[in-house]
């Protein structure tokens, strides 16, 4: 654990075991912050130094993978990384670990896919080259082996969203804009 001055930037650590951003929680104490819970991979969920079963672990600890059977839905990052969510550990419940909303995932580039009270894509305004490529694959994926159906696609700043297989939805992603602050799509739904 460690802390950081006030008025610093907040510390963020490259995680072991897939690259991405890693960032832990903070508290103030007068003069600046101290860290109170490891860092945590927004990517993969992996940890640094946490402490498993009383006692502390050094080095990276992967997220524990959820079985097959229990999978409810999946984000994809904005590096292509693939992050299965089960019943007992959603959506929700990563965004209250990580310190996220779905909302800011989505602005960030991330693709949100649920299957709880149906089959559903939320798109985010833009998607990077991994993202579009890793969908691709987990929907193909999800079609030949899940059987989850036809699935409602919405994109992030459109009002209704609608049906579409999964090859429909490729085609909306494919004109997304390949980062954030390009200009702004037009005609998704044609």
């Amino acid at each position: 654990m460690s802390g950081y001055l006030a008025g610093d930037p907040e510390p963020t650590a490259e995680c072991g075991c897939c690259g991405g951003e890693a960032v832990a929680q903070w508290c103030g104490v007068e003069v600046g912050m101290i860290q109170i819970a490891p860092f945590r991979c927004m990517d993969c969920g992996a940890q640094l130094d946490p402490i498993v079963d009383a006692e502390r672990v050094t080095g990276w600890v992967p997220a524990d993978e959820p079985a097959e059977a229990r999978i409810t839905g999946y984000y994809v990052n904005d590096r292509g990384g693939v992050i299965s969510m089960t019943f007992d550990q959603g959506h929700a419940e990563y965004n209250d670990m990580m310190g996220t909303t779905t909302g800011g995932l989505l602005h960030r580039g991330w693709v949100r896919i649920t299957n709880l009270e149906g089959y559903a894509i939320d798109l985010p305004p833009f998607m990077t080259a991994r993202t579009r490529r890793a969908l691709s694959e987990l929907l193909a994926r999800i079609e030949d082996e899940r059987g989850w159906g036809v699935p409602y696609m919405k994109a992030m700043d459109e009002d209704r969203g609608r049906e579409a297989h999964w090859t429909e939805v490729m085609a909306v992603v494919s004109r997304l804009p390949a980062e954030a602050g390009e200009e702004k799509r037009s005609g998704l739904w044609r």
